[in-house]
């Protein structure tokens, strides 16, 4: 707003700097309200066919809903798996390899403040992928 006075503006102009202004607001108050979470590596790579645990986390809830970011490289196919507590909250099938994101919600059932174990699952139709929890965070 740097040379405009107050005179110079119209209402169209306000309501625009208003909506703006919200927004960020907005996204400053989603970014303050996020926890990371951290992963333990089960393993770094798998050629199995069927769902292996990759890498595991338990935190207690607060918020309602867990991304994470997995990088993949080489396989065929490959599969990945967001669970909470033994239920499938989260899944994505890589063709290619590059960065992927698993955001599922938590179950209600889950109480605030209670630890579960969220993992990352994944298996490959054929090779060997590398897989790697490259973040995380709860809100």
């Amino acid at each position: 707003m740097a040379g405009n006075s107050a005179g110079n503006l119209r209402p169209l102009d306000l309501a625009g700097l208003v909506r703006a202004l919200e927004a960020r607001v907005k996204a400053l108050e989603l970014q303050a309200s996020v926890r990371p979470v951290f992963f333990i590596t089960d393993a770094t790579s798998t050629s199995s066919t069927t769902f292996t645990r990759m890498a595991w986390s338990s935190f207690p809830r607060s918020g309602s809903s867990v991304t994470v970011d997995v990088s993949v490289s080489g396989g065929t196919g490959c599969e990945l798996q967001l669970r909470a507590d033994g239920t499938q909250i989260a899944a994505a099938t890589v063709t290619s390899s590059g960065t992927v994101t698993l955001q599922g919600f938590l179950a209600e059932g889950w109480a605030f403040g209670a630890r579960k174990v969220v993992e990352v699952q994944a298996k490959v139709s054929s090779g060997t992928a590398t897989i790697a929890v490259v973040g995380a965070w709860h809100r």
